[in-house]
């Protein structure tokens, strides 16, 4: 019905202004919808497109830290792992100790985290969850890893180890642990060679 009637103005003697005028106002609310439609999903399809893609994340739980060394520890450890892959990008987090903190544990849960650094008093905490990746490195002896009761291997080492958590005030005198869920362990051994060792993941 609709098709036929806009023939039937396109075919009158009308002038074209008025041709437009009347399409225009019968028709405006489905080309005003139509339009907002097509911007939406186009948005949506750039945003979709664009988005970052997380190639490796580090998160610091702990009572002080240094919100502006979070953009430059992942400068450096982009330079160091030099993602290649389009929008693969470095995540840094640094979340203090109070409400910020159940970001902190939503984001465990969702395996977002490759690495997590934790003072001795969080480490205490969560050491005995049952959680963390186990892990040997063959340039250390035992007397450098650290490991609990519930575990048979090593989960934690002191990030004073590492060179590159020496340079930031935030990653020093920190426990090193890997979330047993963590999802790109290529990722986690290309980091540990960065930084002159060779980690070996152990399945539970």
């Amino acid at each position: 019905m609709a098709k036929s009637k806009v023939r039937e103005i396109l075919k009158s003697n009308d002038t074209p202004k008025e041709k437009f005028d009347y399409l225009w106002g019968y028709y405006r609310w489905h080309v005003i919808i139509a339009t907002l439609g097509l911007l939406l999903f186009g948005f949506m399809t750039y945003d979709f497109i664009n988005r970052p893609v997380p190639y490796f994340h580090v998160s610091v739980l702990s009572p002080e830290i240094d919100p502006e060394e979070e953009e430059a520890l992942a400068i450096e450890l982009e330079e160091l792992l030099q993602p290649e892959g389009k929008n693969e990008s470095i995540f840094v987090t640094f979340t203090p100790y109070g409400q910020l903190a159940e970001r902190f544990v939503a984001q465990l849960s969702a395996a977002e985290y490759d690495l997590i650094l934790m003072d001795e008093q969080s480490y205490r905490q969560y050491a005995d969850f049952g959680t963390m990746q186990e892990f040997d490195i063959l340039e250390l002896s035992e007397e450098d890893l650290h490991r609990t009761d519930i575990y048979d291997n090593t989960m934690a080492m002191e990030t004073n180890q590492i060179p590159l958590f020496t340079e930031f005030d935030t990653t020093s005198d920190l426990y090193l642990m890997i979330p047993s869920n963590a999802q790109r362990k290529e990722t986690i051994v290309d980091f540990f060679e960065t930084q002159g060792y060779t980690i070996e993941l152990i399945d539970s």
